[in-house]
Parts: structure tokens; C-alpha cells; sequence
């Protein structure tokens, strides 16, 4: 409150990859900060080894930079993780609250 941060919910629709022509509604979440803003949306829920997966991206005017990716990884862990843009053979680090403010530090001027 009193930050000038506000959140947002935006419906998309993701694909489940083990059932042919599944789809879900699922909600994202946008931080916008004037003209900037964080977005935390699906891409799809399930896959290879991957439980759910979501990209995240800064938008900026007309312009889209990609964070990276969140994952939920089916198997021996059970905790969200990130992986930066362009890293795929490394299962990627713990989502927590530092690589949280991480991602959104791109939203203060």
C-alpha cells in the first residue's frame, strides 16, 4: 500500500502438453509501475519432468524483455525454481522471496 505498485489478473489460456487439445483458463499476475511493468504468466501445465511453467517478462512502452522462467518440477523437487532467459541444461535456482524482488527491482526508477 502507498508504494504506487499495483497488481493485476490477467486470464490466459494454457495448454496441459500430456492431454491432446487440453487447455485451461488460468489467472497471471501483472506488477505495473507507471509506464513499466512485471509479468508473471503461465505457459503451460504439464510436460516433460515439468509440472507447471511460467514465464516472466518486463514490458517497458512497446518493448518486452524476458526474465526468465519459473518452473514447478514434477519428481524430487518440490519447490517453484527459476531459470534466467536462454539457460536450459541447469534445473535453475529456488524461487524465494530475494529472487522475487530480483525480478520486480526492474519496476523502481
Amino acid at each position: 500500500m502507498g508504494t504506487g505498485l499495483t497488481p493485476e489478473m490477467l486470464t490466459t489460456s494454457v495448454t496441459d502438453l500430456l492431454v491432446e487439445g487440453g487447455a485451461f483458463d488460468i489467472s497471471g499476475i501483472i506488477l505495473r509501475y507507471d509506464d513499466r511493468s512485471v509479468k508473471f504468466m503461465p505457459i503451460f501445465l504439464y510436460g516433460r519432468s515439468v509440472a507447471r511453467c511460467v514465464e516472466v517478462a518486463f514490458h517497458k512502452g512497446g518493448g518486452v524483455t524476458s526474465l526468465g522462467r519459473l518452473f514447478m518440477r514434477s519428481g524430487s523437487v518440490n519447490d517453484w525454481t527459476f531459470t534466467p532467459p536462454g539457460v536450459l541444461s541447469r534445473p535453475g535456482q529456488r524461487f524465494d522471496e530475494s529472487t522475487f524482488f530480483g525480478l520486480i527491482l526492474a519496476l523502481i526508477p
